[in-house]
């Protein structure tokens, strides 16, 4: 899966990335690359620290921390993050 900025995304990523969503938000929705975090998800401050938290736990990395967490805007940005993060990349 490509994003609108040419960047692969996993699908097993952009899947974990939904059902941590379904948690915090409490409602199923699929994730597109292309969705805004805040503007289309509706993302509040505390609802992406439970979602950047749950991230963390699942996949054993560190977003909270990581100064480009910060910078990400789109689904697609947070889930090559994510890929990046997990092949030991670094960020």
């Amino acid at each position: 899966m490509t994003s609108p900025d040419n960047t692969t995304t996993s699908p097993e990523t952009l899947r974990a990335l939904e059902e941590v969503y379904a948690a915090v938000k409490r409602v199923r929705r699929d994730l597109r690359p292309s969705d805004r975090i805040v503007q289309d998800l509706e993302i509040d401050s505390l609802a992406t620290l439970e979602i950047l938290l749950g991230l963390e736990e699942r996949f054993q990395v560190s977003l909270v921390d990581n100064v480009r967490a910060a910078g990400v805007t789109t689904v697609g940005d947070l889930v090559a993050l994510l890929d990046e993060l997990r092949a030991g990349r670094p960020s």
